[in-house]
């Protein structure tokens, strides 16, 4: 929500009112629209002085920062809008540093959390080491290798990607063993049952998690991140957003398309420039702007060298530079 404050109108000319308003109104209504995921209550405060020319202050109190822009003419009209032009830039910048914040946190959220999660698997595998190995032991961890295979094939063809796939497989693999260890009775159940059973278990939680979201007996979701419901909250724009700041550092060509373009236009012209690259390439673009990944880490998951990342990233920014060039000229 956007309030909006004016103070000090009296000190404007009467004549000037009707057309000030008119402006406010557009104005509020347009970062109405623009904040409308924002969960900050935020104030749009304009503030008229007057002396020898008229001084109009904007100022907006984001989440980590408050924007504020001045400027001065004897028109109170051109200087609102000239200060609002000015307003709209700076208030853009600050979405793209607050967003490129949010992610940064969130990766590395992710990381603790699975760092978390390996060490207290680690620490079940021991303990279960010190445990008489359950009768079949060996037969069902051979059983489980191809369950890992078929699970691999299928999650693919639910749509996950590579990264989520391996991410996935070995909370479900720790599931099915665990629930295998809970039906398994060896006094009813032979060595020739153990790949039905663990199969079984597998089909059970892949239909109920793509047709329901949760697990069978409460289990919690599988989610490409366990615990993420106590990640960094998004709190301004969809994460899937391409913003030109990321691809350029020329303030003044960064200036201009804001004054051009929306958000969402810029972000379109960018994902189609991005869609002419190879599958792994995109991979590696994405995975870099918006998820804030390093040129190993990227490499890690693409399969792609270093050096061809950095080559990736390299030329998509002068691709993208370049055409945003040509909508300026």
């Amino acid at each position: 929500m956007v309030t909006l404050e004016i103070r000090n109108f009296n000190e404007i000319e009467e004549v000037y009112h009707p057309e000030i308003r008119k402006i406010l109104k557009q104005k509020q209504e347009y970062y109405e629209h623009l904040f409308k995921k924002y969960t900050k209550n935020l104030i749009l405060a304009v503030d008229f002085n007057k002396d020898k020319n008229y001084r109009v202050n904007i100022e907006l109190n984001m989440r980590s920062k408050t924007v504020s822009v001045t400027e001065l003419d004897r028109d109170p009209v051109t200087a609102l809008r000239r200060a609002f032009a000015e307003f709209k830039k700076a208030v853009k910048r600050q979405i793209a540093h607050e967003r490129k914040d949010y992610l940064y946190k969130r990766k590395r959220y992710r990381q603790q959390k699975w760092a978390e999660y390996y060490n207290l698997l680690k620490e079940d595998v021991e303990e279960s080491l010190k445990q008489d190995k359950p009768k079949y032991s060996r037969k069902v961890k051979n059983g489980l290798k191809s369950v890992h295979k078929y699970l691999k094939k299928r999650l693919k063809e639910l749509g996950f990607t590579k990264k989520q796939v391996k991410a996935q497989l070995p909370r479900l693999i720790e599931l099915i063993e665990r629930k295998f260890y809970r039906i398994f009775d060896p006094k009813q159940h032979g060595a020739e049952d153990i790949d039905a059973l663990l199969f079984g278990i597998a089909e059970e939680i892949l239909a109920r998690y793509q047709n329901t979201g949760a697990e069978a007996e409460g289990e919690t979701e599988v989610t490409e991140f366990e615990g993420d419901t106590h990640a960094p909250l998004e709190e301004n724009y969809e994460p899937e957003l391409y913003f030109l700041e990321d691809f350029s550092d020329n303030d003044n060509l960064i200036d201009r398309i804001s004054d051009q373009m929306t958000t969402e236009q810029i972000d379109d012209k960018i994902s189609e420039i991005i869609g002419d690259l190879p599958q792994k390439e995109q991979a590696a673009v994405h995975l870099h702007f918006l998820e804030n990944f390093d040129r190993n880490e990227i490499s890690e998951i693409t399969g792609l060298t270093a050096e061809k990342v950095d080559e990736v990233l390299h030329d998509i920014k002068k691709k993208v530079e370049t055409a945003f060039e040509k909508e300026v000229k």
